[in-house]
């Protein structure tokens, strides 16, 4: 058993020195500060994510911060949830609410998102304890759902993240994706936002790395093995910023296998060297 936490207790711990990103209730009527500002982006998230059934499903939560995403689809009746990060320094808020909440949510914060296959073999792989159909086969426990939210423009590499995604989640799985996005256009474009110390073509942030056209995140996806489901698509405006009209988008998209696309494009996806993460042998 653990310390038990006054409400009084829970309060003064929150507010001593820590910063928020998410807002996590932890008791009735006691919520993490937050950023107010991204609880609208938040709310579109959640109503993508009407489109994905969490009950008795194992979730992988990409770039958890405060764990936010993971502790919600633990409340959503998943029976694994595994929280990922590569920031450590982010893990002690998370290990906070983590015992707050009675959480079991499993806090990977060594976990980068460019070496999901790599870094969760131990969750992915199966105990060999029924006799396989193939001596090449390797049985994989892999994901029902990834949540992949507010990361995308963050990444240098986007596509490399999203192979990796695909990498472990199982054929007919779902991805639930939030990103910024350019919402004026129909064509398929990716801006880069500029270089280290001059990163201001799209955001003054030298965290931010390219804004995608929602075509361009479509086909992105398309490209390693996805498909949108259209009625999960939401998206917000934030406003005009150098000539783009720049904004927010979620969806859900499901994970399809290799069988399902042309087999010369197929031939393509499968050269490793080109596209990270792609396992030949889940397709």
């Amino acid at each position: 058993m653990g310390k038990f936490w006054t409400d009084q207790e829970v309060l003064d711990e929150i507010n001593n020195g820590r910063w928020w990103y998410h807002k996590i209730t932890l008791r009735p009527g006691i919520v993490t500060p937050g950023i107010t500002l991204l609880e609208s982006v938040w709310n579109m998230s959640r109503q993508s994510r009407e489109y994905i059934q969490y009950s008795g499903k194992r979730v992988l939560d990409l770039a958890s911060f405060d764990g936010m995403w993971a502790f919600e689809a633990e409340q959503r009746g998943a029976s694994l949830v595994v929280a990922t990060d590569c920031m450590q320094p982010l893990y002690s808020n998370f290990e906070f609410c983590k015992n707050i909440l009675q959480s079991k949510v499993l806090p990977l914060y060594n976990i980068s998102p460019y070496k999901l296959w790599e870094g969760l073999q131990v969750l992915l792989m199966d105990d060999f304890t029924e006799p396989l159909p193939f001596p090449h086969q390797i049985r994989r426990n892999q994901f029902d759902v990834v949540q992949h939210l507010g990361l995308l423009y963050h990444l240098r590499d986007p596509m490399w993240t999203l192979s990796q995604c695909r990498s472990v989640i199982k054929p007919g799985g779902h991805l639930l994706l939030e990103t910024a996005c350019i919402l004026d256009t129909n064509q398929s474009i990716m801006v880069y936002n500029g270089a280290p110390g001059q990163m201001n073509r799209i955001y003054k942030d030298d965290t931010t790395w390219w804004l995608p056209s929602v075509l361009c995140i479509e086909e992105m996806l398309k490209s390693t093995l996805f498909e949108v489901i259209p009625e999960s698509v939401r998206t917000i405006p934030s406003g005009k910023i150098n000539n783009y009209d720049a904004g927010r988008i979620s969806l859900v998209a499901r994970a399809i296998p290799g069988s399902a696309i042309d087999h010369n494009c197929l031939a393509e996806l499968l050269r490793i060297f080109r596209n990270p993460g792609i396992i030949p042998d889940y397709l």
